[in-house]
């Protein structure tokens, strides 16, 4: 990591940053709100609203439930891609951010109302995918363009602020929300997120004469070619969502897929190929002769550059079955927690509420990971490096789904085991996330070129995506009395367990063949 600046002497906090942070705090409050009822309210309602006990019918239940969450989560971060296109090339990020924020109220709004109708709730989720996505790539680096070089040593301290304030939203939301919901009904529940979203508009809105802003490139034609495709990805990511038609992921994907190389192909003279893009410089490898023909074009710097974000990819690509782990703990460990003794320290606790501790011990395991573990591994002669950490933290996460198939397994015995079990489940999980969550992030702006990095950030948001997409298919299957539908109970668990440390085992092996090379400017 780069040294952090000296304070400039004369350095002013921009004014714009208290507005930023209660945006972001109201903002998260909504989001983590709503995904901590999601699931359990989806089984409840909509797909055995008859509370039967009937095994067959609570599997498919629970892996319908589990699939629709997972499919939201993947909308969310498939979506940036659509937000960076509109802010980078359109409207810039201020009017991006405050015009798809009031989507995102609309969706969370349109989700309290039709909490008796399967299809208008579906529809509002993918609303809010589409606000959520659309600004996700835009907030944080809004955070950044607050500042300039006159107080540049101050941006840490923002955004530390603006973290803190990510934890202090979910946290709080996950504690209250489930209790709602208990006390007063899945409307109001869903309400008081809604109602939260709104007050992030507003204090994002409130903040609009205060605001650094950086203005969009001027207009270009063949931006519509690109902003085509973004609407493209809109059409076909509902497709995959609500599996219109029996669709199924693989055919839509794959469509999805064939649209945009081709669109590549056709325009790649006037959009893709132009320098520094990595798309284009990619193409033109592939259809003129390899990277060699490549760098005679655009340069060698950039071709190393090309290079470069391959082996950056070539982490990226273990990194969706940590996701596709960890995604559960806020789905599949709540059903599991449903079915337990919730009573821990004294507190008859919510299986919705249990979640929180992963916010509360990333807090706490960042300094003491930081502070403590690595460097007291350093003086023990074993170097600490990106990948040796996260090779560790996929150890760790395949160990934290250990925990929780066989806690699984006594449930199926019949028993009902105490939360404080999954709870220690978190405190593994959540570890493995610092290691590899964490750390991938510093990964990835480290060994990506100065050019390459919001590439690379997109990259990483679809290693998300692809992760639920993962659990999505394996629980529709389930749901459809397909191949997995064998893989019931503690299976399940041990199943993504296994899936969890084979990709350790692999990654351990390869890892330490990838090059690195930093790129700090």
């Amino acid at each position: 990591m780069a040294d952090t600046p000296a304070k400039q002497p004369g350095a002013r906090f921009p004014s714009s940053i208290p507005y930023i942070i209660g945006n972001e705090a109201a903002e998260r409050f909504n989001y983590y709100g709503l995904r901590a009822i999601l699931t359990t309210f989806m089984i409840a309602q909509f797909y055995n609203p008859t509370g039967s006990t009937d095994p067959e019918i609570v599997q498919v239940a629970e892996a319908t439930a589990n699939a629709k969450t997972h499919d939201f989560v993947a909308m969310v971060y498939l979506l940036p891609m659509f937000g960076g296109m509109i802010a980078d090339w359109f409207w810039g990020k201020y009017k991006t951010i405050f015009r798809l924020s009031l989507v995102y109220a609309i969706g969370s709004l349109l989700v309290a109302l039709s909490v008796n109708n399967e299809m208008m709730f579906t529809t509002a989720l993918m609303v809010i995918a589409v606000g959520a996505g659309g600004i996700k790539p835009c907030v944080s680096a809004n955070v950044g363009d607050q500042f300039d070089e006159s107080n540049s040593s101050l941006i840490s301290r923002a955004f530390d602020m603006f973290y803190a304030s990510i934890n202090l939203g979910s946290v709080f939301s996950i504690l209250l929300i489930p209790y709602l919901k208990d006390a007063y009904g899945p409307a109001v529940a869903f309400g008081v997120p809604a109602a939260a979203m709104l007050i992030a508009v507003f204090f994002f809105w409130a903040g609009k004469n205060k605001y650094r802003k950086l203005p969009a490139p001027k207009y270009d034609a063949n931006r519509m070619v690109i902003f085509a495709t973004a609407f493209l990805s809109l059409v076909v990511s509902y497709i995959y969502f609500d599996k219109i038609q029996h669709a199924g992921t693989g055919p839509v994907l794959g469509a999805w897929l064939v649209i945009v190389l081709a669109l590549a192909f056709i325009f790649k003279k006037q959009w893709f190929a132009k320098p520094g893009n990595f798309i284009g410089i990619n193409l033109y490898a592939l259809t003129s002769g390899g990277f060699n023909a490549a760098a005679k074009e655009y340069g060698e710097e950039t071709v190393e550059g090309i290079k470069a974000v391959w082996r950056v990819l070539s982490v990226f690509a273990f990194i969706p079955v940590f996701w596709a782990l960890w995604d559960q703990s806020q789905s599949e460990w709540v059903v599991q927690a449903q079915k337990m003794d919730l009573n821990w320290l004294g507190i008859e606790w919510k299986a919705e509420q249990i979640s929180f501790v992963n916010a509360a011990f990333i807090l706490l395991f960042i300094p003491l990971f930081s502070y403590v573990i690595f460097p007291a591994i350093n003086q023990m002669g074993i170097r600490v490096t990106p990948l040796r950490k996260i090779g560790a933290g996929f150890v760790l996460t395949a160990l934290s789904f250990v925990l929780v198939a066989i806690i699984q397994g006594w449930i199926d015995a019949g028993q009902t085991p105490n939360i404080s079990w999954q709870i220690l489940a978190f405190v593994v999980l959540t570890a493995g996330e610092v290691l590899i969550s964490i750390t991938g992030l510093e990964y990835a702006y480290t060994q990506a070129p100065p050019s390459m990095k919001s590439t690379i950030m997109a990259c990483w948001l679809i290693t998300v995506t692809l992760g639920n997409v993962l659990v999505s298919v394996i629980q529709t299957n389930i749901s459809n009395g397909g191949f997995f539908a064998q893989f019931q109970g503690a299976d399940f668990f041990w199943l993504f367990t296994g899936i969890c440390a084979a990709t350790a085992v692999l990654f351990i092996l390869i890892s330490p063949r990838i090059k690195e090379k930093s790129y700090i400017v």
